[in-house]
């Protein structure tokens, strides 16, 4: 399995592939896996000493070579990025934003990030389980090749058989294509942003 990976902090064409599994190369390789909501110091009132519920990303493992206690789930919370580990117990899944938590209410930035992630899932699910229901739906594709990180697209077709969906590039006006179940694929208008690139 080779990933290309983005870095934080650095411009996006200097990704680079990995194959995660070759010479025992990662000890620990994490993937995003979910948003939960768990319990943290409120980082936008630090004074306070208020304790808040706080939407993080959960990730899974691709690679664990390393002894984890086996009740510690790493955690990146919205906004500030802070990275933690917390207890299964305290991690509670994210279903629906509840504007009655106590400390979010007050928070838009927050509601607008939860948002964001939200509509990308739901984008995400559609485009890799009823992917034919999309044809002539506007798309941005990652571009694992070339100058630009992303190209916009048209859908104009969706092969069963391949689990394919044909893509006309709106720059060149060529076809392409793209399996949305390897190549990270956004629908434009639905507000999102990845979180991760391609796998």
């Amino acid at each position: 399995l080779q990933v290309l990976v983005e870095y934080d902090g650095v411009e996006w064409h200097r990704r680079e592939w990995i194959s995660i599994y070759k010479d025992s190369l990662f000890h620990l390789f994490l993937v995003e896996h979910s948003l939960v909501w768990t319990d943290r110091l409120d980082p936008l009132s630090p004074n306070s000493g208020a304790t808040v519920l706080w939407p993080a990303l959960s990730f899974s493992p691709l690679v664990a070579a390393v002894d984890m206690a086996t009740n510690q789930q790493p955690l990146e919370f919205l906004l500030d990025r802070e990275l933690a580990f917390r207890d299964y117990s305290r991690l509670q899944p994210f279903q629906e934003w509840d504007p009655k938590l106590p400390g979010l209410r007050d928070y838009p930035e927050l509601r607008a990030a939860v948002r964001r992630w939200s509509e990308l899932q739901d984008g995400q699910r559609i485009l890799v389980t009823t992917p034919s229901v999309l044809v002539g739906y506007r798309v941005e594709v990652y571009r694992a090749e070339g100058t630009t990180q992303w190209y916009t697209a048209v859908i104009v077709s969706y092969n069963e058989a391949t689990r394919d969906l044909t893509v006309t590039d709106d720059t060149v006006l060529e076809e392409h294509n793209e399996d949305p179940c390897i190549v990270q694929m956004r629908l434009i208008g639905d507000g999102g942003r990845p979180y991760a690139v391609i796998t």
